[in-house]
């Protein structure tokens, strides 16, 4: 059976949201564990532009809302795990799979 697991993203302590979220994608999108990005899929997001696209969202919320947050989430990293043989990357996206499993955090967090 699938595991999913739904990380918030925080501010590092000494870097900026910038390093932090680069430095954090770029740990998701290991290229050793994700067949070269092929398995790394986005939710609202481009993987290959998921820096650019959150900072410009935090921009956007500033601008709009004039708020500051502290340590608030910069964004979400879902992981997945799954047995050996339990699936393959053929078969079904890692995303489609998460977004197909009903009652989860993420869900009811953002229908």
């Amino acid at each position: 059976m699938a595991t999913s697991r739904l990380l918030k993203i925080h501010i590092n302590k000494g870097k900026t949201i910038a390093q932090t979220i680069t430095d954090r994608t770029d740990y998701a999108e290991n290229p050793l564990k994700t067949r070269h990005g092929e398995l790394v899929a986005g939710y609202e997001c481009d993987p290959r532009t998921v820096d650019t696209e959150f900072l410009m969202a935090k921009k956007d919320y500033f601008r709009i809302t004039g708020r500051v947050q502290k340590n608030d989430v910069l964004a979400y990293h879902i992981r997945q795990s799954f047995k050996p043989g339990e699936i393959t990357p053929e078969a079904v996206c890692c995303r489609r799979c998460f977004l197909r499993t009903p009652n989860t955090e993420w869900q009811s967090a953002h229908p």
